[in-house]
């Protein structure tokens, strides 16, 4: 028998940030998005799926991943936060204080010529609209770890709906799909 999936509220709160994120356009060079799988297929949890989804350790480790690729002049890197809870729209404290995390926030800080974009994702459990709010609640919850400086720059969105990182047909898969991806870009021509 699996775990039972939690219920969200039926209420959806937009204005949930403190401060107003910036609505911008994204510079002439973006970089191309990691591929991504598109689908509809829904997977089952698994027993204790979601218990141990709610422990630091979860189910990955790292929690924190960072990617690089080079994309015409610009520099593309992708910082990955994975393994959120089933359902939690907050980071664990092994991701919001590992090195390269507290590291790559440091960098956004300083380093003006980086520009970004925050994707949240979720797994495919559960009703479209939860995954919505959860894509967006974690997408915000990373934003809000950003400096000002970063967050002046940087443009903070759900990802498509049934758009994922990875499958989801798997207990490492979906806990990859619960995640935040920053997409950094250094060089880029055009502003936010």
């Amino acid at each position: 028998m699996a775990d039972p999936v939690e219920t969200m509220p039926n209420v959806w709160t937009p204005a949930d940030p403190v401060e107003k994120m910036p609505n911008l356009q994204p510079p002439i060079n973006w970089c191309p998005a990691p591929p991504k799988i598109v689908s509809r297929d829904v997977f089952p949890y698994q027993p204790n799926e979601v218990a141990i989804s709610h422990t630091e350790a979860g189910h990955l480790a790292p929690d924190v991943v960072l990617t690089g690729a080079a994309a015409s002049s610009a520099l593309c890197q992708f910082l990955l936060i994975r393994d959120f809870g089933v359902n939690w729209r907050h980071l664990k404290n092994v991701a919001r204080y590992d090195p390269l995390l507290m590291g790559q926030l440091h960098r956004f800080e300083a380093d003006k010529t980086l520009q970004f974009l925050i994707l949240g994702y979720s797994d495919s459990a559960g009703p479209e609209r939860n995954n919505e709010f959860l894509r967006t609640g974690r997408a915000r919850n990373v934003f809000h770890l950003l400096g000002p400086s970063a967050r002046s720059r940087t443009m903070v969105q759900p990802a498509t709906p049934n758009e994922y990182i990875t499958v989801n047909s798997t207990v490492a898969s979906r806990a990859e799909n619960r995640s935040v991806v920053i997409h950094i870009l250094a060089g880029a021509s055009g502003t936010l």
